[in-house]
């Protein structure tokens, strides 16, 4: 996958040798007159994309990367060139930045809301999640944790919604704000937080992950 070469694999078709449908063209491609039907078969969104072009940029010269053709609750798929090991699945999701108060600001670099479904993350298929945070000046940050360890933190009264707001500081740490009021927010920049579970830190461009997941 390359920013250069985006594919969108089509169900193509046949220009017809002779007429058709009254019409005779010499040059196919540039006859208005023929119009024919060419459904995707498959894309992929911004995160989606973000993602496979970073593994394939930094870490292209151990992985390819994937993109199944099928829903399956696994956006891409990731195996080793090397053709040992495990493939490891990823769900991606993807935020782009937001701008809040100048007093909260200070020491962050990026901002995000994430929804997800806590069903969906319990019975997923995917061995890691990755968190794709684009900034207003289109700088890319990842958070990539396990799915079992994503589990673990769904809140126990979140019911059919779990928002998620991953805020990324100059510091390399990464935390969960959602429900924190104004001055436990402005404490994180300090004191990090109390809940451990709000920490991913650990978790914040953990690319090293892709290497244990697939031994």
């Amino acid at each position: 996958m390359s920013g250069k070469r985006v594919y969108q694999a089509l169900e193509g078709w046949r220009p017809p040798t002779k007429d058709f449908r009254g019409y005779n063209c010499a040059n196919y491609a540039s006859c208005s007159k023929y119009t024919a039907p060419m459904k995707p078969i498959f894309t992929i969104h911004e995160g989606e994309f973000l993602a496979g072009d970073y593994i394939n940029r930094k870490l292209g010269h151990k992985y390819n990367v994937w993109v199944p053709t099928k829903d399956s609750g696994v956006d891409l798929l990731v195996t080793c060139k090397q053709h040992e090991g495990k493939s490891v699945g990823l769900q991606v999701k993807f935020s782009r930045s937001f701008d809040i108060r100048e007093e909260l600001a200070r020491h962050l670099v990026a901002t995000s809301w994430f929804r997800l479904e806590p069903a969906k993350v319990r019975k997923s298929r995917a061995d890691l999640w990755v968190f794709v945070i684009l900034t207003l000046k289109h700088e890319q940050y990842f958070v990539i944790i396990p799915k079992q360890e994503l589990r673990r933190r769904i809140p126990r009264n979140s019911g059919k919604r779990w928002d998620l707001y991953l805020w990324v500081y100059d510091n390399g740490s990464c935390y969960q704000v959602r429900d924190l009021n104004t001055e436990e927010r402005l404490e994180t920049i300090h004191r990090g937080v109390r809940d451990r579970r709000r920490d991913f830190s650990e978790w914040l461009e953990n690319w090293k992950l892709l290497e244990e997941f697939s031994r």
